[in-house]
């Protein structure tokens, strides 16, 4: 997994490259199998993942809150 700052994973759902699910509570929101790309890192700990989904398509998560322990 290869690290990134929060500005570049915030910037990937302004260009339309990725689909923000921060506000998600279920695996659901990804309808297909997934695995981890990236992550940011703050001061209080993970604060952003890039998931990739087999199709190609790519998920964030652009906040520090229950997402991250979801996905």
């Amino acid at each position: 997994m290869n690290k990134y700052t929060q500005r570049f994973i915030k910037n990937l759902v302004k260009q339309g490259d990725a689909i923000d699910i921060s506000n998600s509570l279920s695996r659901e929101a990804i309808p297909e199998g997934y695995y981890r790309v990236g992550y940011s890192k703050g001061v209080n700990g993970i604060n952003g993942l890039i998931l990739k989904g087999i199709s190609g398509k790519l998920y964030v998560v652009t906040k520090s809150n229950t997402a991250i322990n979801i996905f």
